[in-house]
């Protein structure tokens, strides 16, 4: 190698020396200032734990949250690299600091993970004779009493000790030297405040009158008209729920007799469309079903019926598929029957099923074109013959403008449009006293709710586009009463209970808070919440600085109906902030029977605060499914008849005897009387045998429950007449209503402490029973009616009833025929399968064959390639002629046993 190359390359290899040490001190250099800011930040968390490390007091969730996660990012993000490259160089003074930032990254992510549960066990300790002594709380109990943070949520299950989990946290900040015109303790009704002064007098308690200070229970009705009160010239005149009541049925009565025609016709088509539940917009599926018209014929489609049911509430004579003897067939085409002859007239009605480019539905049979030919066909037959064809379109169906083109397009045709009176609609459709009652008590809630949201009706109209035809309609009713409620208002000079507590948030959040300087806010029945005392909960903490302690059960929400909504509860930190949560979840009132079937029941709703139930009774307990004939008067004598048994063991005021609806409570208290039962009185004090509604069972227990009227039934659980569904434009959780039906029969069913006897009609059990006891999740197993017919599909059903095999049946080689029910639907069943079906049992059944539905009922097939797995029916309970509930909670949501 040249001399000049030898130098090139020394010349290279120096720079290249040089540019590695360059980069290792640039490594180092950019190291230290990384550790120095690490430092800077781990300081920084130092100091802002230290006012919470030296008076040793909890450290709030909105605190310990961020920074915890910053403490992680420096532990786990910012130090490791620096020590790397640390550990490369040869300073030890720089690795040293390294270390020893990353040691005190981890003591301060330990201490922010223990501090809370550290004053927690010391609270316990130093309170141990309040807590263990006199309040006899077990361990969870404690740790929710004590816990200290700025917004404290307690999910209290049933059964589980909510009452004393209050008054000992009542009990433990008297004993902290918190005084007690710092704390008030809110509850939802007058019953439940007297319930709760009561539990805290005998604790010893000083309750808060007008002659002497103490800690304050109130509901918060009271607290905001306290509120409005300070603010307001002369007494307040509040429109209550019997004036609401009054209201209502006053503006109905109105609608009933015609004094106010725009009120008359909007209360029939809420009439009309009471059962009617299914989306009328919504793409068209086929010619796989039928749908029954007012009148009572069975069209081919939805457009079709909404078609014949305006003809015939409009006084239109018509005949539906009547053959059209003038039309020229040929020898080709069968006879043509247009959709709709109108005698009088002479007119036909076609309704072309496409969509607004003349395209028939993804997969119907008949191609587009082929459709297109037809209709070609069709409407030349009425130009040769100089008739009238009124021609509507699919799409002005899914576009919701089906209606005012029937009523532009007949009276341009010179058809005659009379609307029904409400007199022709019950001549038609028989009594509609049921129907009427439960669209006034629907109205109030409606009200209710939309005032609770401070909704206007322009919004309100908003969420009636796309709804059912029984949201929609009863909605616009809604809305018309709405109207006439909030001019009651300002003509009197009212002011209702919602827009009480608006205005009392306004007032607080403004400024000015003429109630006393509150510290702690406890609230019961938390899950009860409405959007209005969530409001005025949320500016009175928010205003006194006070402390929320918010207890409640999302499993136990069920007064959606009054505003409540338990998104407060499930998303508690998205309405009030960063909480501690405690949960209390051992269940010391019922037998394990009875836990079990709360919990595999209540497993089916999705949205929900999770939590695995600790059953503290060894008792198994007792549960039976009583199925009667489908009559009123066999569910009311079987009732009577199981509490007549049970007054052998039990006393009356332990019976407690629970209906969804009010609908056979009336009956079956008579029935019991007749009997020589004692029937409770709460009113007059009158004790004996508690014969309720299920609302209004919450918060009560006994020996045993009797629900009557378990069933699929208009008057059962779920309610297909109170339809919850109707209030959702008014609500703040839209399609929260059947799970709060499923949250109610839990409720019924969890009352129980030792026995429970569901009676239901025999065949139509309500689907809540299979979902106990491990019917098919309608999450994981496909509805049968959304299955086309000739596909084959799986599924958990149980067999409600066994019919006779008909000598032609016979013939045919049929094994069974008799009806079947998923949790979702029932449908008629014809079996050629070589294995045989009993009657109450369940089964997994795979390959079942969707047939074509005949009428309004679903039908299914079971042949040769049919299997399925038998889950027995369960064995006669030996005292009460029942059959045994067997609940099969999932893995997800199965109980465990306390363990001592």
């Amino acid at each position: 190698m040249d001399p000049l190359s030898l130098v090139l390359v020394v010349a290279v290899a120096g720079a290249g020396v040089a540019a590695v040490v360059w980069y290792r001190k640039r490594q180092v250099a950019l190291a230290r200032v990384g550790l120095r800011q690490a430092e800077i930040d781990l300081l920084e968390i130092d100091t802002a734990l230290q006012t919470f490390v030296l008076s040793s007091n909890y450290i709030p969730e909105s605190v310990r949250r961020p920074l915890g996660a910053k403490v992680i990012q420096i532990v786990e993000g910012s130090l490791p690299p620096i020590a790397k490259v640390v550990r490369r160089g040869r300073d030890s003074q720089i690795r040293g600091e390294s270390e020893a930032a990353l040691r005190r990254g981890n003591e301060l992510r330990r201490l922010l993970e223990d501090h809370n549960d550290q004053y927690v066990k010391r609270m316990m300790t130093e309170h141990s004779k309040l807590l263990v002594d006199d309040l006899k709380a077990d361990e969870a109990q404690r740790n929710a009493i004590v816990r200290d943070d700025v917004r404290n949520l307690v999910i209290a299950g049933a059964g589980s000790g909510k009452t004393r989990t209050i008054v000992g946290r009542v009990c433990f900040l008297l004993e902290r030297h918190v005084p007690p015109i710092a704390i008030l303790a809110v509850t939802f009704t007058n019953r439940a405040t007297e319930e709760m002064q009561h539990r805290l007098k005998q604790m010893g308690v000083s309750i808060a009158d007008r002659e002497k200070g103490g800690v304050t229970v109130s509901t918060l009705h009271s607290l905001g008209k306290r509120v409005v009160q300070a603010v307001t010239t002369g007494p307040i005149s509040v429109a209550d729920d019997r004036w609401t009541d009054s209201l209502v049925a006053g503006v109905l009565r109105e609608a009933r007799t015609g004094q106010d025609p725009h009120l008359a016709q909007l209360y029939i088509n809420a009439i009309l469309n009471f059962h009617r539940n299914e989306d009328e917009t919504a793409p068209a599926v086929g010619a796989d079903k039928r749908y029954r018209t007012l009148r009572g014929e069975h069209v081919r489609s939805v457009g079709e019926r909404r078609i014949a049911d305006f003809l015939f509430f409009n006084h239109v004579e018509y005949k539906y598929e009547a053959k059209a003897s003038w039309a020229s067939v040929g020898g080709e085409r069968g006879a043509y029957h247009p959709d709709f002859t109108l005698p009088e007239s002479g007119a036909s009605i076609e309704y072309w099923g496409v969509n607004q480019a003349g395209e028939v539905p993804v997969g119907w049979t008949t191609s587009t074109a082929e459709y297109r030919q037809g209709m070609a066909w069709k409407r030349d037959q009425f130009r040769r013959e100089g008739k009238m064809l009124i021609e509507f379109y699919d799409y002005e169906r899914t576009e919701g403008t089906l209606d005012p083109a029937l009523r532009e397009r007949l009276t341009r045709a010179g058809i005659v449009l009379r609307p029904m009176t409400l007199e022709e609609v019950g001549e038609s459709f028989g009594d509609l006293k049921y129907i009427g009652s439960s669209i006034e008590k629907l109205l109030v809630q409606f009200i209710t709710n939309a005032r609770a949201m401070r909704r206007e009706p322009k919004e309100i109209q908003s969420h009636l586009k796309r709804s059912t035809p029984r949201v929609h309609h009863f909605g616009l009713l809604g809305i018309a009463v709405l109207e006439r409620y909030r001019a009651a208002l300002s003509a009197e000079g009212r002011i209702d209970f919602s827009d009480m507590l608006h205005r009392a948030a306004d007032i607080l959040e403004s400024g000015t808070n003429p109630l006393p300087k509150f510290e702690h806010v406890l609230v019961d029945e938390f899950q009860d919440t409405s959007a209005a005392m969530a409001r005025f909960l949320k500016a009175l903490v928010v205003v006194t600085g006070a402390r929320l302690f918010a207890v409640g059960d999302d499993w136990q929400a069920i007064y959606g109906f009054a505003g409540g909504d338990v998104d407060h509860i499930i998303h508690f930190e998205s309405h009030f902030g960063p909480a501690s949560t405690s949960m209390l979840n051992v269940n010391y009132r019922s037998p394990a029977v009875i836990v079990e079937a709360g919990a595999a029941l209540i497993a089916r709703n999705e949205r929900q605060v999770p939590k695995q139930v600790v059953i503290a009774s060894r008792e198994q307990g007792e549960a039976y499914v009583h199925e009667v004939a489908d009559d009123d008067s066999a569910i009311v004598d079987r009732t009577a008849s199981l509490v007549r048994q049970e007054l052998r063991q039990f006393p009356a005021d332990r019976i407690l005897v629970l209906s969804r609806t009010n609908h056979l409570l009336e009956d079956i208290i008579e029935a019991c009387r007749r009997s020589g039962v004692p029937v409770a009185n709460p009113d007059r004090d009158v004790p004996g045998v508690r014969i309720l509604s299920a609302h209004k069972a919450k918060g009560l227990e006994a020996d045993v429950v009797i629900v009557a009227n378990a069933s699929d039934h208009l008057f059962g659980f779920p309610s297909k007449v109170e339809n919850p569904d109707v209030l959702e434009p008014v609500r703040m959780s839209a399609g929260d209503a059947p799970a709060e039906e499923r949250r109610l029969f839990y409720v019924a069913i969890t009352r129980a402490m030792t026995r429970l006897h569901l009676v239901a009609r025999q065949g139509l059990p309500s689907p809540y029973l299979a979902e106990i006891e491990g019917g098919a999740n309608p999450s994981t197993a496909p509805d049968p009616s959304k299955v086309r017919v000739g596909a084959r599909f799986a599924g958990a059903f149980s067999v409600e009833r066994l019919y006779s095999l008909s000598d032609r049946q016979k013939a045919a080689g049929i094994r069974q025929s008799g009806l079947l029910a998923t949790a979702t639907s029932r449908m008629a069943f014809t079996s050629w399968a070589s294995f045989n079906l009993e009657e109450g049992a369940l089964y997994w059944l795979n390959d079942v064959v969707k047939e074509q539905p005949y009428r309004d009922q679903q039908r299914v097939k079971l042949d040769e390639r049919t299997s399925g797995s038998l889950r027995p029916r369960s064995p006669v309970g030996h005292q009460s002629g029942g059959r045994e509930l067997r609940p099969r909670p999932p893995p997800s949501h199965q109980p465990r046993l306390l363990q001592r």
